[in-house]
């Protein structure tokens, strides 16, 4: 996209829950869209990943929508109190509804850089399951001089809504958006080496008890927009 920014977004109150505001991307992002990569009803089972094919992966705008196993969800009955994204050990730390998500800007081994995108879902001492939309940071670059941590919140789901999420991917910036908007987290990156050609996405699942299916996963490569300066009479275009 080239805009190595924050991009622009609306506000809207949530019709859905009425105490919540939607944060999302203005539409003009969407005219920067390239390609598209379409893929529905991947399963992903416990501890995997599954990587997704595209030619670049550092200006990416990705649309995807989850649901864990409603056996495993029912199966659910120990509380697990308190997670907090800041606190929790980031991506790599297991429960057993979560995490699960997105991988993005991620080395090819995916063992050096990545930046994950996930949920986590946890039921609370009074019986209800309460979902945190959470982004990683913390391998996001080799790089030592730069702020790593793990930052999101909790966001409202209501009964019978799917986990979905948009993520815009813009060389060292990554802007996420949960359930439409209600929770949105952004991040300053640096890799060093998950770049270009060398950066890669992937869908996973760390969670211990219950596989994920990605009922849809829309990836759209982005181009770069152009900047204008304004003059008297007339538009400066520089790509």
């Amino acid at each position: 996209m080239g805009l190595n920014q924050s991009v622009p977004r609306t506000v809207a109150l949530d019709e859905k829950t009425r105490t919540n505001l939607l944060l999302w991307p203005v539409e003009e992002i969407e005219t920067l869209r390239l390609n598209a990569t379409e893929l529905s009803d991947i399963t992903i089972e416990t501890g995997s990943v599954f990587h997704v094919p595209l030619r670049q992966a550092d200006q990416l705008d990705i649309e995807a929508s989850f649901r864990l196993d409603a056996s495993a969800i029912t199966a659910l009955n120990e509380a697990d109190i308190g997670y907090n994204c800041s606190s929790s050990g980031g991506a790599a730390s297991r429960g057993a509804l979560g995490p699960f998500g997105l991988i993005v800007l991620a080395s090819s081994d995916r063992c050096g850089e990545q930046t994950a995108v996930y949920f986590y879902v946890s039921r609370g001492l009074d019986g209800a399951l309460q979902t945190s939309f959470c982004q990683d940071e913390s391998r996001s670059s080799r790089a030592r001089d730069v702020t790593k941590r793990v930052v999101g919140s909790t966001v409202p789901v209501l009964d019978g809504e799917a986990l979905s999420i948009r993520v815009l991917v813009d060389h060292s910036i990554v802007q996420s958006f949960a359930m439409g908007g209600r929770c949105t987290v952004t991040s300053r990156v640096y890799p060093m080496e998950a770049i270009y050609e060398a950066a890669g996405v992937y869908l996973f699942n760390n969670a211990t008890n219950s596989s994920v299916m990605a009922e849809r996963l829309v990836v759209h490569e982005m181009d770069s927009a152009p900047n204008e300066i304004i003059t008297d009479d007339k538009y400066l275009h520089f790509e």
